[in-house]
């Protein structure tokens, strides 16, 4: 029997908030909004051919960090990323409307759920092999020092052949630490992109072994971790989901 958090996050967005969502203009004053307000900045821009699809894999530093991730790629690609979320955000107000418009992926951090962890990677696969990238915070939460990656971009990678492009945000630590309010509302932040990893690299008898998936992961988490601003934990990749 589905519980109130699955009716929650599995309403459909109203009318209004499609047509919010979809709007070229709302899209525009969002990316300027984050420009203005946080100073961002993206490097290596030219890696990424638009429009991918690609999966977007950074650090988890701010609350923030989705609002910035999905404002760099749509300037980069033209097109808002679909994220990858913890579910329990899908019931905050106006940001939990948003995010069912945008239809992004369910995530729940419960491990013993692993059903519906498993059909969030599914839905995850079958949305990059339909052209849309993605974007996704790979510790699945947010930490004061670089921790493990879920093992999630590297399964989509490796059972879509899309390519993954590591993400490392910097300037946005001690922005938005805890959830009940910001602790500042500018800043100046980078998106730092890099080389994209084909997964062909990783599994060259497609067999997507623990191995291969431990080794994608850790390799996703090195690029990642060589240019953030802040602790990298001694910590690699997760043996399951």
């Amino acid at each position: 029997m589905a519980t109130t958090a699955d009716l929650s996050q599995r309403r459909l967005p109203s009318r209004f908030w499609l047509a919010f969502v979809r709007s070229r203009v709302v899209r525009r004053l969002f990316v300027r909004l984050m420009k203005v307000a946080f100073g961002l900045h993206i490097r290596n821009e030219g890696l990424v051919s638009p429009p991918g699809p690609y999966i977007f894999a950074s650090n988890h530093a701010s609350h923030y960090d989705l609002f910035l991730a999905m404002a760099s790629f749509c300037e980069i690609t033209g097109e808002l990323p679909v994220p990858v979320v913890w579910r329990g955000v899908f019931d905050l107000p106006v940001i939990g409307s948003i995010l069912r418009a945008l239809e992004a992926v369910s995530v729940s951090h419960d491990r013993g759920d692993e059903a519906e962890r498993a059909a969030a990677v599914q839905e995850m696969i079958g949305l990059v092999r339909a052209g849309h990238c993605l974007v996704m915070a790979c510790e699945g939460k947010r930490l004061d020092a670089l921790g493990d990656f879920e093992l999630g971009a590297a399964f989509t990678s490796l059972n879509s052949g899309v390519p993954v492009v590591p993400v490392s945000l910097r300037g946005s630590q001690g922005l938005f630490s805890e959830m009940s309010w910001p602790q500042r509302f500018r800043g100046k932040v980078e998106i730092v992109l890099h080389p994209p990893l084909d997964p062909a690299d990783f599994d060259v008898d497609g067999s997507c072994s623990t191995e291969t998936l431990n080794r994608f992961t850790q390799t996703i988490r090195d690029h990642v971790a060589s240019c953030i601003d802040y602790p990298v934990e001694e910590a690699g990749a997760k043996a399951q989901f």
